[in-house]
Order: C-alpha cells, then sequence, then structure tokens
C-alpha cells in the first residue's frame, strides 16, 4: 500500500492546530524569559497575519512528517505516537539547537525554551496522530 495513502489527513491538520495552539500557550507563558535570552523586546516583534499563517503552514509539515514517520514505523497508538514525538522533540530538534547555539553563542535558555517547546508540541501531535487511526 502506497505510504500516502495511509495517511489519516484529518489527523494530520489537527495535529497542526495542536501544535499550534501548543505554541501559543508555550510562548505565552515563556515570553519574557524567551525574549530576553532571544535579545528581543516586544516592539521588536512582528505580529502579521502572514506571519502566523507561514507558521500554521510549518506546523502542517511538521505533523506530516510526524505521520509519515508512524506510518513508516507502524506505531499505531496514542502513547507510541507522544514517545516519538518526545524523541524527536528532544534528540532531533532540541539537539540540532544546541548543536548549533554551541557555535553560535546562542544563550542556551533559548535552546531550552525553544527545545522543550518542540518535544511538548511533538507529544501532542503524536499523540493525535498515533491514535487517531
Amino acid at each position: 500500500m502506497d505510504l500516502m495513502s495511509q495517511i489519516n489527513w484529518l489527523a494530520v491538520l489537527a495535529a497542526a492546530i495542536a501544535g499550534f495552539a501548543t505554541g501559543a500557550v508555550w510562548y505565552g507563558v515563556f515570553a519574557k524569559p524567551w525574549m530576553e535570552a532571544a535579545g528581543l523586546s516586544q516592539e521588536d516583534l512582528t505580529q502579521s497575519p502572514a506571519l502566523y499563517a507561514g507558521a500554521f503552514g510549518l506546523q502542517l509539515a511538521m505533523a506530516f512528517t510526524i505521520a509519515l514517520v508512524l506510518v513508516t514505523t507502524g506505531i499505531s497508538t496514542w502513547l507510541g505516537g507522544a514517545l516519538l514525538g518526545v524523541a524527536l522533540g528532544i534528540g532531533v530538534v532540541t539537539a540540532n539547537k544546541a548543536l548549533n547555539a554551541s557555535f553560535q553563542g546562542t544563550d542556551k535558555r533559548l535552546v531550552l525554551i525553544d527545545g522543550l517547546h518542540a518535544a511538548t508540541a511533538f507529544a501532542f501531535m503524536g499523540a493525535i496522530l498515533g491514535g487517531w487511526q
């Protein structure tokens, strides 16, 4: 069977929405330490509709990628999906951010905030995608 036909596209959309919502809550809670670590002020931040549309498009890409990994590995439970999401969030996203930060001199708090966001969002996305077969 073709991989693309095994993907639940409605679940991909729901996972993208969950990832987007996780970011809204996460960065609402951690806005001040994130801005400090990034060296930004509220005035530096752009709040355009195009930015949010692009961010949602990237959430769709991430949800699709997690769905593809789930299909190819045969994971079909919400717990398996959540664990895969945490593993990808920490082992790929956070590790990559830490690697780049070590050469760029980026504040380690930024790596921690962004990396834990990825692990949390991917856990929710993976749970939706793994459980909604």
